[in-house]
């Protein structure tokens, strides 16, 4: 099974999303930070990897609260479970470091969501303002 590790951080009322491009899944959607967890790494260290990789933020473990995870099948018929942390505080600039694979950091309102936004990173965001901690897609 693969794991993910996603972020939501937030500013005001609204939620950091990236606009992906170029991506073998769901380009042109956008899409909460983070991304998958290496072999035999942490999903905290997986999430503070990312974060720093994609948008040149520093966080710590103690920086993190446990939301929600979705456990679903992808499109390859692949098992894959995401754990998703709400980031409470950080250091640095947000910029977008992969500006290859990213056409936009975007802030955007829980309750005016793009019509483009990835179907299951929508699911989770309902999810948590339902204070629902686990849910299933794809099975």
């Amino acid at each position: 099974m693969l794991t993910y590790a996603l972020g939501i951080l937030q500013k005001d009322k609204t939620i950091l999303f990236s606009l992906r491009k170029n991506t073998p899944f769901f380009s042109n959607h956008y899409g909460l930070m983070g991304g998958k967890a290496e072999d035999n790494e942490l999903i905290t260290d997986a999430l503070i990897r990312e974060l720093y990789e994609e948008i040149g933020i520093s966080v710590t473990k103690e920086d993190m609260d446990f939301v929600h995870c979705l456990s679903f099948t992808n499109e390859h018929g692949q098992a894959i479970l995401a754990l998703v942390f709400k980031v409470n505080n950080w250091t640095g600039e947000i910029i977008n470091k992969e500006p290859d694979k990213c056409a936009e950091l975007a802030w955007l309102a829980p309750e005016n969501l793009p019509k483009n936004i990835i179907p299951r990173h929508y699911q989770i965001m309902k999810m948590i303002e339902q204070g629902i901690l686990y849910s299933e897609s794809g099975w």
